[in-house]
């Protein structure tokens, strides 16, 4: 119990010893991790260290009403069981909530959604929180917590590889990034969600970050120059032209001798698939005739991403990314010659495009892991990020195109279309966008005049002249009208 204690001071106010009072306390001593510390640490569940604490007002009145707070808040309306109960899930460390509600989420969202929740809660909040007793956070802490999210930090090196590891040079500057929005929000609303699992179970009366809310511009994802110290222009989408597209897909066919992921880049530059949606697809997704120069139609329906042991089967990104996107004549053509030499084309769930076999497979089946006609793998969907990263990156420089991501693929069927005159709801429809204004939001530059549906086909891609390659040749006009600045 709380209690008064009063003492003379040595100053003196109309000749008589002006007191001051001393409210006192004890509370349990926590170590380092925030849990109660035992008296006799061979019994964790026996007698609990205490500490004494105490508090100094200027007047009784003062030190009554803080005695009677601190004396209330050691008892509930029902009773000391539940103070009890409360007491022991107010010592649990955060780190006990964070596993209650990152279990509580599978089942109910997909997968990637856990693992996502669960690598931002390592890599934001672990280390700030943690191992604290959840009693003990204060809104003071999550308002450090987001400054930190919003400060700039230094940019991370994801290169783990020692081969290539470099000392640091001290007299290089350091580049410096903020986080971008979304990271930041998604980081306080993991902290946000874990405290309401704590209020919920009782541990704490309210959650302190909803006294602590983010400014309505939480970040700017802007990186700073070490050289100038200016900030950088923020990431943009590169979509290619045709004309690219067909160099890059020409070169990975005839100079790297991979024609299968050649047709993979090419369909997903006019199909807009995601990459994880190209993996997913199976011989079965297709609609195509025997009839040449017929339109076809692909059924984007799940996505595969590897994991250890296996492929990870999951739906695509929302319910609209369920969708069916027409396939070009030329295209559908380019399909039908390559299905007639897939090996497993009568079965519906093989993978449409295959992955490789590693050396140690290739070892392990007695085949050349250089060969690029005996080491593929038709059991197993294409890897995209090999793929991108041996051939298709490696193949923009050496046509000279633009260091376009394998996402641009997908920015390069939007682009094309657009400004071939297909209507952006329509163009959003096949792209898979949860809404009509992302479309806008992205593609307003690239929107025509022109309106309707599938009134715009596509064309096979041509190769130009390389030094054309790099940038579009700014002597022909445009087809596309700016809705900017008219």
């Amino acid at each position: 119990m709380a209690y008064i204690r009063a003492h003379e001071t040595n100053q003196r106010r109309n000749g008589k010893a002006v007191k001051r009072y001393e409210v006192v306390w004890t509370e349990p001593v926590r170590d380092a991790m925030g849990l109660p510390v035992s008296v006799d640490p061979t019994t964790p569940t026996g007698k609990k260290r205490q500490r004494s604490r105490q508090e100094s007002y200027a007047t009784r009145e003062a030190a009554e009403e803080r005695r009677d707070q601190l004396n209330a808040a050691r008892r509930t309306a029902t009773g000391t069981a539940t103070l009890a109960d409360q007491r022991k899930a107010g010592d649990l460390p955060i780190g006990h909530y964070a596993r209650e509600f990152i279990e509580s989420m599978r089942g109910t969202v997909k997968p990637r959604t856990v693992r996502e929740t669960e690598s931002v809660y390592l890599r934001y909040i672990a280390e700030p929180f943690g191992g604290r007793a959840v009693a003990s956070v204060t809104a003071a802490d999550v308002r450090h917590f987001r400054a930190d999210l919003l400060s700039p930090r230094p940019r991370r090196s994801y290169d783990t590889r020692s081969a290539n590891r470099t000392e640091v040079d001290p007299g290089n500057a350091t580049e410096f990034v903020t986080l971008s929005r979304s990271t930041v929000k998604h980081a306080y609303d993991v902290l946000r969600r874990i405290l309401d699992v704590a209020v919920v179970d009782g541990a704490i009366h309210a959650n302190p970050v909803h006294s602590v809310p983010l400014p309505r511009q939480a970040a700017t994802a802007r990186t700073t120059d070490p050289t100038t110290g200016k900030p950088k222009e923020p990431f943009k989408p590169l979509p290619l032209t045709g004309a690219q597209v067909a160099a890059v897909a020409g070169h990975v066919a005839e100079t790297m001798g991979r024609p299968i992921d050649a047709l993979a880049v090419t369909f997903s530059a006019y199909t807009g698939v995601r990459a994880g949606e190209l993996r997913g697809l199976e011989i079965g997704d297709l609609d195509l005739t025997d009839r040449s120069g017929a339109l076809g139609s692909v059924s984007i329906t799940r996505t595969k991403t590897r994991r250890k042991g296996g492929w990870e089967v999951g739906t695509p990104k929302s319910v609209r990314s369920t969708r069916i996107v027409p396939i070009d004549g030329w295209l559908a053509d380019d399909l039908r010659t390559y299905l007639a030499g897939h090996p497993r084309r009568l079965d519906p769930a093989a993978p449409l495009f295959p992955g490789r076999m590693t050396r140690a497979d290739a070892k392990a089946a007695g085949v050349n892991a250089n060969d690029p006609t005996a080491t593929v793998k038709w059991s197993e969907p294409i890897n995209t990020d090999n793929v991108s990263d041996r051939y298709y990156t490696p193949a923009l420089a050496a046509v000279g195109a633009p260091a376009a991501r394998w996402h641009d693929l997908r920015h390069t069927f939007a682009v094309l279309s657009l400004s071939a005159g297909e209507h952006y709801m329509q163009v959003s429809k096949w792209l898979g966008h949860a809404s009509f204004v992302t479309t806008l939001n992205v593609y307003a530059d690239y929107i025509s005049e022109a309106e309707g549906g599938k009134k715009a086909p596509l064309t096979r891609p041509e190769l130009a002249h390389p030094a054309h390659l790099a940038q579009r040749d700014q002597s022909v006009p445009s087809n596309v009208v700016s809705l900017f600045g008219r």
